[in-house]
């Protein structure tokens, strides 16, 4: 399937046929992930692999009683490590530098001041898992299957259920399988809506 085609085909998906996935494409989708890019190189993702059913309930209510996901052959749940706290690098640390520069240095000394220190090491790390994650969903797609990204997740139920190190969080799930049936389609934004060129439209003093 050309990369054009597995984009317009990809779809987000609530019912899965009770169909296993084979392993060699649950390795190859894992391996699409392993391969994705993540920032300085740091790689702080993990995927779990979930298919054991009391498992895949327990992860259904711990991502607000969603349990449709339980139709879901396999559930990936993709989290980050958070073990790196940016309140305790020196202020030449290359990450510091680009989240001052990101976010002005108000925020970040803010959030380096807050004291629930997992909970902030959390929210900087939110993203860590996404591009390795819709990379695998993509792959998904080329063979044949549909996913469906969960963010709406009590992710310190879901990190214990998981039974993760203290300093590894599960920040999203994605149950993924076979659709039940075809998905709709959905109506998006012409391309006219959604792009500029230089700058927005209109002019803007420099």
């Amino acid at each position: 399937m050309e990369l054009m085609e597995v984009i317009k085909k990809r779809r987000s998906v609530r019912k899965y046929l009770e169909k296993p996935v084979p392993e060699d494409i649950i390795h190859n989708l894992l391996e699409a992930g392993r391969l994705a890019p993540s920032g300085g190189n740091s790689q702080n993702h993990f995927f779990g692999v979930v298919r054991e059913e009391c498992q895949k309930g327990k992860l259904g209510r711990a991502a607000g009683n969603q349990m449709w996901i339980k139709t879901a052959p396999v559930i990936i749940a993709y989290c980050a490590y958070i073990g790196y706290d940016l309140a305790e690098v020196p202020e030449d640390d290359f990450a510091l530098i680009v989240n001052k520069t990101r976010f002005g240095d108000d925020l970040v000394q803010y959030l380096n001041n807050y004291q629930d220190r997992k909970a902030v090491n959390t929210f900087w790390n939110n993203s860590s898992p996404l591009i390795p994650g819709e990379h695998i969903f993509l792959a998904a797609i080329s063979y044949g299957l549909n996913a469906c990204w969960i963010g709406y997740l009590d992710i310190k139920k879901a990190s214990k259920i998981l039974n993760l190190p203290d300093d590894v969080v599960c920040l999203y799930l994605m149950p993924l399988g076979y659709a039940a049936k075809e998905p709709e389609k959905k109506a998006r934004k012409t391309l006219e809506e959604l792009t500029f060129y230089d700058q927005w439209r209109g002019e803007i003093d420099d």
